[in-house]
């Protein structure tokens, strides 16, 4: 069986808002279409509007292919990486920095709980 579905016409649940407590500019809110999960993986599409927000991941790892949108990704110890249609990035398990979006982004990802 194959699951084909394309980003731009996936039914996408209502955005939600990143907690404030996360924000560093803006009003930034996601959206997560879950293609496949089960007790060690994750697949799926997610969609975040403009703004700026940390992340740090933790207990899992994650492949991540920007569909749409651009952006930055600034880890914590200063390196930068530039989030554009085309992009292709591993955040490996610990890492901690921040999102910055400048017009709505939508990725595609897979989690590895580790």
């Amino acid at each position: 069986m194959s699951t084909v579905l394309n980003a731009s016409s996936a039914h996408w649940p209502k955005p939600v808002p990143v907690a404030s407590e996360r924000i560093i500019q803006g009003t930034p809110a996601a959206s997560t279409v879950v293609l496949f999960t089960d007790d060690k993986t994750e697949l799926g599409l997610w969609r975040v509007s403009p703004g700026e927000f940390t992340t740090v991941h933790q207990g899992y790892e994650e492949f991540i292919s920007v569909l749409e949108g651009e952006g930055q990704l600034t880890h914590d110890d200063g390196s930068l990486i530039t989030l554009k249609p085309g992009t292709v990035l591993i955040l490996e398990n610990g890492w901690r920095g921040r999102w910055s979006i400048d017009s709505t982004l939508v990725k595609s990802y897979a989690t590895v709980r580790v």
